[in-house]
């Protein structure tokens, strides 16, 4: 099984949700694609995990999301101030990268895969997002490749 982590950047929303604001990201992941099992879990962080079923063990991917599904204002950060439709595509391409087997490691590679999950939710969502979830995708995917790229200077790698 895949080990739980966080997949949107520190700087997005923080901010408890109330009821309607859930029901609002719950249909936003609805209206992307409602082949997938999303769920809210307060208190935590939105992510994409495996998980197994309890009677057969059988693995079976899930969202579960959060207050950060929100953007936050830290406006520097592509990432932090993705829209929740643009940060839902991104979780929903996770299971779709898990489910093809095409997600890379955990580990050296972290910024690499989110930022391949990125482009694919840029691309497998496109008619679904407006040109700035879009854009937003893009931009989140290149801050990614930059992290990456600062950390192999660091010698982080």
């Amino acid at each position: 099984m895949n080990q739980v982590r966080k997949s949107l950047l520190d700087g997005r929303n923080v901010a408890p949700l109330d009821q309607r604001a859930v029901n609002r990201a719950a249909q936003t992941f609805i209206a992307l694609d409602d082949g997938v099992n999303a769920r809210y879990e307060a208190d935590s962080w939105t992510r994409f995990q495996v998980a197994a079923d309890e009677a057969t063990g059988e693995e079976y991917g899930e969202i579960v999301f959060s207050a950060d599904l929100y953007p936050g204002q830290n406006i520097a950060n592509p990432n932090a101030i993705l829209s929740p439709k643009a940060a839902a595509a991104h979780e929903l391409a996770h299971f779709y990268r898990w489910e093809s087997k095409t997600e890379l490691p955990h580990g050296k590679l972290v910024h690499i895969d989110e930022a391949m999950t990125s482009l694919e939710a840029a691309l497998r969502y496109a008619a679904k997002l407006s040109s700035v979830d879009t854009s937003g995708l893009i931009s989140d995917a290149l801050e990614r490749l930059r992290r990456f790229v600062l950390e192999l200077e660091a010698g982080d790698h």
